[in-house]
């Protein structure tokens, strides 16, 4: 009995640039990673913005942003340090954008690659370079500080003086619940911290969306890729 397979999507329409429609993407029948839920980086306009993204195949993406993107823009984006895929914006929808890679990529390479999964240790995250007050609890005591970076994963805060004896950690940052962590290492006035339970993607880019709104330093925030147990 015949199988319908990604053969099928063949002859699916591309637009004159050659870049693929937002009709094509959703009729593709290849292999496609549905509610990914993966942060990014989206590179365009000589800017970078986080983005969440939510479907991906051989042929581009549907992502959520959270910084203006016009249709047909030329992007990049980052999925995994410096690497970047090159493509334009085909349809958007409020902060929901499709883009259309240049050209396929290979999905299981990507999918398999350590961008979703590395064993023994966590995948690379984009940490977000943004500053804001912020409060250390361990145990009984209770230290200011300032945030110096934050993933879904982890923080990094400089604290008002060095935390001496380690222990359990509650921070407290503007507009966010308390987040429980661990206290994985302390330089200085300098401490590493791992989140008990990650930051949801969108709530995270959202959150760093509404700090550069709220500040009169709309650059005060940028995004790097680093590992959750760096000191960086």
């Amino acid at each position: 009995m015949p199988q319908r397979s990604g053969c099928a999507s063949r002859g699916a329409r591309t637009g004159a640039s050659g870049i693929i429609t937002p009709w094509e993407l959703e009729r593709r029948a290849g292999p496609r990673q549905v509610a990914l839920l993966r942060m990014g980086l989206l590179h365009f306009g000589g800017v970078k913005e986080p983005c969440v993204v939510k479907n991906l195949s051989a042929g581009g993406l549907s992502a959520r942003v959270y910084g203006s993107v016009r249709p047909d823009a030329p992007v990049e984006v980052e999925l995994r340090p410096g690497e970047r895929l090159a493509g334009k914006v085909v349809w958007s929808r409020g902060l929901e954008v499709g883009i259309g890679f240049a050209a396929p990529v290979d999905l299981h390479a990507l999918v398999a690659s350590r961008w979703v999964e590395e064993s023994g240790r966590r995948p690379r995250m984009p940490r977000l370079d943004i500053e804001c007050r912020a409060r250390l609890r361990i145990g009984a005591r209770v230290f200011g500080g300032t945030l110096v970076n934050i993933s879904h994963g982890g923080a990094k805060v400089r604290t008002d003086r060095p935390v001496g004896k380690w222990g359990d950690a509650v921070l407290t940052l503007p507009d966010l619940p308390h987040v429980h962590a661990a206290l994985r290492w302390a330089e200085g006035t300098f401490v590493g911290l791992e989140f008990n339970h990650p930051l949801p993607f969108e709530a995270l880019a959202g959150w760093v969306r509404d700090r550069r709104a709220a500040s009169s330093a709309p650059a005060c925030a940028h995004l790097r890729f680093v590992r959750e147990n760096d000191h960086g």
